[in-house]
């Protein structure tokens, strides 16, 4: 189990049979963590630092690899070795191959809050808190299209048996559902303020 630590720049590993700890360097700011469980490695975005550290889950090794301005989000998809990154200050995504570490960036809308995957139909999720919407991208061509959302979007998750993507919109109270056939929205009211969002696929209860 990896924790981010953001204010003393490093992440916590938990073994999860004995719950001994193991700590481990990262950048500057550690706000975001990912893990593909087929290759074990870790991906830590590092806010201050505009990288990413990436750990190896076998030796706790790490390596690093730019990003861009104040990256706040991860999501990997285990499918295509595929890491993206949310840059909340540069208004995009650093997308990593996990295979080699080499990056591409592609455009989101303003400031990208999160990201989700959905590994089925290698669909890619951005939440844009600054313009009100998600920035859908095509996985096989990095192309783009964008769906509107809520007021400030601020989390983000896949339910990858149905196709549908919820987004948490803090500051309209509610959550966008998103078909991901057709991009078509639905709304549904939350309470104040919501920030985070979970998918439970097995019994289709979103959070």
């Amino acid at each position: 189990i990896y924790v981010a630590n953001m204010l003393s720049n490093d992440v916590t590993v938990i073994d999860g049979a004995t719950n001994a700890t193991t700590t481990v360097a990262a950048g500057s700011q550690p706000i975001a963590v990912a893990v593909n469980p087929v290759t074990n490695k870790i991906y830590v975005a590092n806010q201050g630092s505009k990288n990413v550290t990436v750990i190896d889950g076998a030796t706790n090794s790490t390596t690093t690899v730019d990003a861009g301005s104040n990256p706040n989000a991860v999501a990997v998809n285990p499918v295509t070795n595929r890491i993206y990154v949310a840059n909340y200050g540069s208004n995009n995504v650093t997308i990593i191959d996990g295979a080699t570490n080499t990056t591409i960036t592609v455009a989101a809308g303003t400031n990208p809050q999160a990201v989700a995957v959905n590994p089925v139909t290698n669909r890619i999720y951005v939440a844009n808190s600054g313009s009100n919407n998600v920035t859908v991208i095509d996985g096989a061509m990095n192309a783009t299209t964008t769906v509107a959302a809520g007021t400030k979007p601020y989390a983000v998750a896949v339910n990858p048996v149905s196709n549908r993507i919820y987004v948490a919109n803090y500051g309209s109270g509610d959550v966008t559902v998103i078909d991901g056939a057709t991009n078509g929205t639905t709304t549904v009211a939350a309470g104040a303020e919501p920030n985070a969002v979970a998918v439970n696929p097995v019994t289709n209860r979103i959070y």
